[in-house]
């Protein structure tokens, strides 16, 4: 593989992940908490709480060792 940029085969390829965390808002927080008091309570809720969506994506990328260009394989 060469450098597009220098034009080097000293090139090394890795994989790097994209992490992505989705947390509630405050509105939602205190909708689920006047939900667990009201109707289910705090046994319900404290799983509810600490729930997050996360999102990862991982993808190849090639770095030329010479002048450091980095570009999607």
């Amino acid at each position: 593989m060469k450098c597009p940029k220098c034009k080097s085969e000293n090139v090394s390829v890795q994989a790097v992940t994209n992490v992505k965390t989705k947390h509630r808002g405050c509105l939602g927080w205190c909708i689920w908490i006047m939900l667990a008091i009201c109707t289910l309570g705090l046994i319900i809720i404290i799983p509810l709480l600490t729930n997050s969506k996360t999102k990862s994506k991982t993808h190849s990328e090639a770095i030329c060792q010479n002048c450091g260009r980095r570009w999607r394989v």
